[in-house]
């Protein structure tokens, strides 16, 4: 026999043969509701799953047969379910009876909802449940949250092997969140242990649910009974969570929260601005909530809003109500782009990536991948960029496994924008990362680093980032990256770079066709001038520039240009180093630079004083 103990539900087993038992469990199904507010019992033995209590789901693919046991009754292949009320999950014990008169596999199989916040399955849900057959033919407990499935106890494999299974689960919930899970063959006297853990994802539960997969010759071969729950309902002082906000243009916000919600009593500001509310729209699991406001929003923008008056079903006020937003606009090839890598960390920091938007879109990085590329071309798994992961327009954005660890070692200021995600290690020494869309047929950005990139006075690149010097130009510039300054323990992630650049000069300079931004450097990488910059801006393309630095004797000390074919404006770097690749003394160099155009055959040439200093 199969008996079920529910939080909610009214009818109470008794023992279907012996009719003085049975008068004497309906007396005391009278005044069950004064006795045990924490235990129901369900037999399907009044013939109907319909009352007492009530089951709810693909009704039509599920009948109680003439042995009193619920069974399925599907004519196609699906997934079909039931499920009735069970806030029952503390100091909680589950129990069910299952027979599959068919070998399970990747396309029959069952599951015991224990815990769920929804009675559907099609919009996913928040809860777990144990699946009884499936490709490894074994009873595992899995986590559910929306539709993302994840096994947290891995039963033993063949343990539901055979062509018809009967198989008693039992599953144990205690008040410090350990599931403990049990299974038992008609030829076992004891439950067999399958495994424990601990997980606090899901913290409440309003449904108790079954479903079973089927193909098209096993609609029938499902059959439930004997499901008991024993245990008590949590007290809900949980506060609810925004989970996601959007603007959706030109006058609705989309809110997404962990939890049903209450909005009768909402008031909304947007950038300090009580706005009044036009329309509320709440999906049927009143998570998700779309408001029409007097408001409108413009992209390229920051908005700040703020949410009042928001309560769960419980009560209890949302607390994290503040979040920055904007009009999210479609990213393109080049809006976003590698700002900085730690692919080397210190002992006691963590690796990371930095992105930098260089646009003017409010752009929404969330579902994205950023990856590295295998040797054949193709690309690694990599890692999802998780939700709320906001760009606003010049606006730096790092993650990596551990904020913690990296805020405390790169003295990172407040209000730093790093996020903690997963993370695959990257390699010591050289990579191609890549910035792609969730499909990776799209490639937004691509930088292939190497150890060797780093400035000449890094002996040991452990620790040290690699910078990118200037927004606006190319990624895969080898020119356009240097060591991190040990101004913050040589990485500045999510924030602008120890080594950042701007691009912009004087008019006065720009008349002249070669000019440096600085006329003194100091190549000793504490983030103050360690590079010398040497701009060109010439009266068309196509020139040949050859650039030879010396002593002002005239020894040459390094080759910096060799029959390079130019663009109509540019620029060179030095770091200081001479042809051995060490740097070179403290002085005065002498910059000589030659540049005709073959067509026309103009020709200069100039000397350009420069002065290597140290700090």
């Amino acid at each position: 026999m199969f008996k079920l103990y529910l939080a909610t539900a009214k009818v109470i087993h008794f023992n279907r043969f012996d009719n003085r038992m049975k008068n004497y469990m309906l007396f005391f199904l009278f005044f069950t509701p004064f006795f045990s507010f924490a235990q129901v019992t369900e037999s399907f033995f009044d013939g109907n799953f319909t009352q007492n209590p009530a089951w709810l789901g693909i009704e039509s693919n599920f009948k109680v047969n003439q042995a009193f046991q619920l069974q399925s009754s599907a004519q196609v292949a699906s997934t079909s379910y039931l499920f009735t009320s069970s806030q029952a999950i503390e100091n909680t014990v589950w129990e069910c009876k299952l027979r599959l008169d068919y070998p399970t596999s990747s396309s029959n199989y069952a599951c015991v909802y224990i815990i769920s916040n929804a009675c559907k399955l099609e919009n996913g849900l928040k809860g777990y449940f144990v699946q009884v057959g499936g490709t490894n033919d074994e009873v595992s407990l899995y986590l559910q949250e929306g539709t993302q499935k994840i096994k947290i106890i891995d039963g033993v494999d063949k343990r539901t092997e055979g062509k018809s299974l009967e198989i008693s689960l039992k599953v144990n919930r205690d008040s410090l969140s350990v599931f403990r899970l049990y299974s038992k063959l008609p030829s076992e006297a004891e439950y067999m242990f399958e495994g424990e853990t601990q997980n606090s994802k899901v913290l409440k539960s309003k449904y108790f649910g079954l479903s079973y997969t089927n193909t098209s010759t096993t609609g029938n071969c499902y059959y439930f009974d004997d499901i008991q729950v024993t245990g008590s309902k949590v007290n809900d002082l949980i506060p609810p969570e925004l989970n996601n906000l959007e603007i959706k243009n030109p006058d609705k916000l989309n809110f997404q929260f962990s939890e049903p919600v209450d909005c009768s009593d909402l008031k909304i500001k947007i950038d300090g601005e009580f706005v009044r509310i036009l329309h509320q729209q709440i999906a049927e699991n009143m998570e998700t909530v779309q408001i029409e406001v007097d408001w409108e929003f413009q992209t390229s923008k920051r908005y700040v809003i703020e949410v009042f008056g928001l309560k769960d079903e419980a009560g209890n006020l949302l607390l994290k109500n503040k979040r920055t937003v904007g009009v999210k606009e479609s990213i393109c090839p080049g809006d976003v782009v590698f700002n900085e890598v730690m692919f080397h960390h210190a002992d006691s920091s963590a690796e990371y990536i930095e992105f930098y938007n260089r646009s003017e879109k409010v752009i929404d990085l969330s579902g994205m991948i950023f990856t590295t590329r295998k040797s054949d071309g193709s690309l690694n798994s990599g890692i999802k960029i998780p939700v709320n992961s906001w760009m606003f327009p010049k606006e730096y954005l790092a993650f990596t496994s551990d904020t913690t660890a990296v805020i405390n070692h790169h003295t990172c200021p407040d209000g730093v924008n790093l996020i903690q995600t997963d993370w695959n290690t990257l390699n010591n020494e050289s990579a191609t990362l890549i910035l792609t869309n969730s499909n990776k047929d799209t490639i937004f950005d691509e930088f292939s680093y190497q150890e060797s990139m780093h400035h000449v006075l890094v002996k040991n690149p452990k620790g040290v980032a690699l910078e990118r010097v200037y927004a606006e130009l190319p990624t895969p510039d080898l020119r356009n990256w240097h060591s991190a300054a040990s101004s913050h323990n040589y990485g500045t992630p999510g924030f602008i770079n120890s080594q950042h650049r701007n691009t912009d000069v004087s008019i006065d300079e720009q008349e002249k066709n070669f000019y440096f931004e600085n006329q003194v450097f100091s190549p000793d990488n504490d983030g103050d001038n360690d590079v010398c910059v040497l701009y060109f801006k010439l009266p068309n393309a196509g020139y040949i520039i050859n650039i030879a630095i010396l002593t002002p004797g005239g020894e040459k000390v390094y080759d910096l240009a060799k029959q390079f074919l130019s663009g109509q404006q540019g620029f060179f770097t030095w770091d200081g180093r001479n042809q051995k690749g060490k740097v070179s003394n403290i002085g005065v160099y002498v910059f000589y630079v030659e540049f005709f155009h073959p067509e026309t055959g103009k020709r200069k040439n100039s000397k350009l004083p420069i002065v290597l200093t140290s700090r």
